[in-house]
C-alpha cells in the first residue's frame, strides 16, 4: 500500500502543483490599454487600471459581493516626515499618510479565499513647490492600492507586479496582443504577426550562422533568443517548438562554422 501511494506520489504532485497555478496563469497577462506610466517619488513605473483589475476579478470570481469582495480591518493617519522652516529650523508641522489594512475575500473552485494586504496615501503634505496639499481622494486611493495588492498575490497583473513591463521586448509582445484581440479583421492582423514571426526567425538564425565570429558569442545569443521566442510565437498563434528547434541548429551549425573558421586563421597565421 504505501509502495502505490510513493509511486503515485510524483503525477499526483506534478497534477496539484498544476491546479494551483491554474488561477494565476488564467490572470497574469496585462493588456497594454490598461496600464499607463507614473511618477512615484521621482522613478517612473507602470501602474494599472484599477477598474481592469475589478473587471477581471469580476470576470473570473463573479459580481463583487458574491464572488469576490473585501473589508477594511484597520484605518488610522500615520505621522510622517517633519516639515523644517528653512529660516528658523523650527518644525512647522509633520505629513500625513493615510493607511488601510484590507482583507480580500473570494471563492474559487466552491471554496473562499482572503488575501490582506496595506494599502497607503499621501494625505498631507508639501509638495516640491514648497505648497501644502491635503488629498481629499487618501481613503478611496488607498482602498485602490491595497486591493490591488491583494489581487496581485493572486497573481493578477503579476507581469507588471514583477517588473516584466520594464523589459522592452516584453512590452513589445503584449502590445502586440493587445493590438490583435482588438482588430477589427482578426485573420488578417493574424497572419500579419505569423509572417513577422516567420521573417524574425529568418533573420535570427542567419545572424546564428552567419554573423557572428565566436562561438561563445552564438551561444550567448541564441539563448536570448531563446527566451524570446514563447512570447513571439503566442502572439502568432503557432507552436514555439519548431522555431525553438530551428535556432538550436542555427546555433550548433554557426558554432560548428565560426570554430572552424577560427581553425582555419590559425592555421594561416602559423603557416
Amino acid at each position: 500500500m504505501n509502495q502505490q501511494v510513493t509511486h503515485a506520489g510524483g503525477s499526483q504532485a506534478s497534477a496539484c502543483a498544476a491546479d494551483h497555478m491554474a488561477l494565476w496563469k488564467q490572470v497574469e497577462k496585462t493588456p497594454t490599454t490598461a496600464t499607463k506610466q507614473a511618477n512615484v517619488n521621482g522613478q517612473s513605473i507602470t501602474a494599472i487600471d484599477t477598474m481592469h483589475m475589478i473587471r477581471l476579478a469580476t470576470q473570473v470570481f463573479g459580481p463583487m459581493g458574491l464572488g469576490w469582495g473585501y473589508g477594511i480591518d484597520e484605518e488610522r493617519f500615520d505621522q510622517g516626515a517633519p516639515v523644517i522652516d528653512p529660516q528658523t529650523g523650527s518644525l512647522i508641522a509633520h505629513e500625513q499618510t493615510h493607511t488601510i489594512r484590507l482583507t480580500l475575500w473570494y471563492k474559487w473552485h466552491g471554496e473562499r479565499g482572503e488575501v490582506t494586504q496595506y494599502g497607503h496615501t499621501r494625505a498631507v503634505y508639501r509638495t516640491n513647490k514648497g505648497t501644502w496639499m491635503t488629498d481629499g481622494e487618501a481613503p478611496k486611493k488607498s482602498v485602490s492600492d491595497a486591493m490591488k495588492k491583494c489581487l496581485s498575490c493572486l497573481g493578477f497583473a503579476a507581469d507588471i507586479f514583477s517588473g516584466l513591463f520594464d523589459d522592452q521586448g516584453y512590452r513589445a509582445v503584449r502590445e502586440a496582443e493587445t493590438r490583435l484581440a482588438a482588430a477589427d479583421d482578426f485573420d488578417s492582423e493574424l497572419q500579419k504577426y505569423r509572417d513577422e514571426y516567420a521573417d524574425w526567425l529568418k533573420r535570427e538564425c542567419t545572424t546564428l550562422r552567419e554573423k557572428i565570429p565566436h562561438p561563445r558569442s552564438i551561444q550567448m545569443a541564441g539563448e536570448a533568443i531563446l527566451n524570446r521566442i514563447r512570447d513571439r510565437a503566442s502572439v502568432a498563434r503557432v507552436d514555439p517548438d519548431k522555431g525553438i528547434q530551428m535556432i538550436r541548429q542555427a546555433m550548433a551549425d554557426g558554432i560548428e562554422n565560426a570554430k572552424r573558421n577560427l581553425a582555419d586563421k590559425k592555421e594561416t597565421t602559423n603557416g
